[in-house]
């Protein structure tokens, strides 16, 4: 029981789709800005239109649907969830809202990366992330420490072949064993 409460508390903390952070007295979850851009000597360039896309993309509102996702061993599974999702560039910035059986509220923001490493807070721990495109999917490969046990995910976002639903592919490792989940979002209004 013990063994499977801290695999559990190692997932909240490495997986922030699922990391469940009390709305009331949380410190804010944050990820590192990119670094500064280059010299302002420079004339401002209006930034590049982002190439139109054949298919939809991540951005956008998601409903999470309970009955068609496999959450794993997670003890406080949600009533219902949201996650807000935007791409910009290279950035993906979710605002996850969920609310439980108990009526609490928690709320989680983060970013990822699609073309590289980035860095963000949950419950105090430093989650570093790197991201990467593989073709229509996003890959996103965690790794945190608790104590002296590393955490890893590993996640896999899809999108259906009409971007009407996105599903998240997760599997976690550590010394405390292993564990999967299959989260699918339809897209809100």
């Amino acid at each position: 029981m013990i063994r499977s409460r801290l695999t559990l508390a190692a997932l909240a903390v490495l997986a922030p789709a699922l990391a469940v952070v009390p709305a009331r007295g949380a410190a804010p979850t944050r990820a590192r800005p990119a670094p500064p851009a280059a010299a302002a000597a420079s004339p401002p360039v209006a930034p590049a239109a982002e190439p139109a896309r054949a298919t939809p993309g991540f951005t956008g509102r998601w409903l999470l649907d309970i009955a068609a996702s496999d959450l794993g061993k997670i003890r406080r599974p949600p009533l219902s969830r949201t996650d807000e999702i935007l791409e910009q560039g290279p950035w993906i910035d979710v605002h996850s809202l969920s609310i439980r059986a108990e009526g609490d509220t928690a709320r989680l923001d983060y970013r990822y990366r699609t073309d590289g490493e980035a860095v963000n807070t949950v419950r105090g721990q430093e989650v570093r992330t790197r991201g990467s495109r593989e073709g229509r999917a996003l890959r996103f490969e965690s790794v945190a420490k608790l104590l002296m046990i590393e955490v890893r995910v590993i996640e896999r976002w899809t999108l259906a072949a009409g971007g009407d639903s996105l599903r998240m592919s997760r599997e976690s490792r550590s010394p405390l064993g292993n564990e999967t989940q299959r989260l699918v979002f339809v897209r809100g209004h």
